[in-house]
């Protein structure tokens, strides 16, 4: 049987490549990204070096999760689960996008390698053990995204300050506890297909959103004021927003996933979207004033 050429490309999930935008936090903060078109055309071969990286782990991870993605309502669709690529295919596909990674990471040195190693070696320990272990299956998650700032930084060359580690880890923390309490509310069964959802109550998670959209919104403060120049501030009050967008999302059981509420809430896109743009305009003036003429 000919298998649809669209089930390979949903088996990398390049939708959730977005997330791998991250990558370009670095550089984008440090006022090069936009300025130096050298530095750009590298992040670029980051940003899908790392891509075909997190396709790697999408790949292991399904490979592992066979057997619950089918009882998920909505993975089981997934082309692994559903039976339309299979498990030998898939596997020539992994081994494919870790060789295409691997290749467009050697001009960015040992130390972005090296990320991108821990990166999968993080992804096969959440698939065999930590995503079945309570609180520590939401740090692995965030943990994911505080490599992706790391990786931007080595590629770029550009120092990666604490506050922004620690904005991306708290927050990272805040959209997997959502993507947990979403999971918990929405689905009757959840727990025959993440084990990890019985061990939750909904008042700890509740708490946890709390905890984690308040911090994160207070270190972004401080980062914005480090970072300076004073008028960056002025990009707070999207970061406030788009925080309490998220939690009312999650809340109200529109969405948990953190892609597709970006995508497809106009709200918090726009609101992503214009929190870019100022910041863009605040850090790419101050350091030349004519790239506005």
């Amino acid at each position: 049987m000919e298998i649809p050429f669209i089930d390979y490309i949903r088996l990398l999930r390049p939708h959730q490549w977005i997330k791998n935008l991250l990558i370009i936090a670095p550089p984008f903060f440090g006022g090069v990204f936009l300025a130096d078109p050298t530095i750009s055309f590298k992040m670029v071969q980051a940003f899908f070096a790392f891509s075909f990286a997190s396709s790697t782990g999408y790949i292991i991870n399904d490979l592992f999760d066979l057997r619950t993605d089918r009882l998920h309502p909505i993975k089981k669709f997934r082309p692994i689960a559903s039976g339309s690529v299979s498990v030998g295919v898939s596997i020539i596909l992994l081994l494919l996008t870790f060789i295409l990674s691997m290749g467009l990471s050697l001009r960015f040195g040992e130390g972005f390698i090296l990320i991108i190693i821990l990166y999968l070696i993080l992804n096969i320990a959440y698939s065999l053990f930590l995503q079945h272990i309570v609180i520590v299956d939401a740090i692995s998650i965030a943990l994911g995204f505080v490599f992706r700032i790391g990786a931007g930084g080595e590629a770029s060359g550009i120092e990666v300050s604490s506050w922004l580690f620690l904005t991306t880890f708290l927050l990272s923390l805040l959209l997997a506890f959502g993507k947990r309490r979403f999971e918990l509310m929405s689905f009757d069964n959840s727990t025959s297909f993440r084990r990890v959802l019985a061990k939750y109550r909904m008042n700890f998670l509740d708490t946890a959103l709390s905890i984690f959209a308040t911090t994160a919104i207070v270190t972004y403060s401080l980062y914005a004021v480090e970072r300076g120049p004073r008028v960056f501030i002025v990009t707070v009050p999207f970061v406030c927003y788009g925080v309490l967008r998220y939690m009312y999302l999650v809340q109200t059981d529109a969405s948990g996933d953190p892609t597709e509420a970006l995508l497809k809430d106009k709200w918090l896109f726009s609101c992503v979207f214009l929190w870019i743009i100022a910041t863009a305009i605040i850090i790419y003036f101050q350091h030349n004033p004519s790239i506005l003429r």
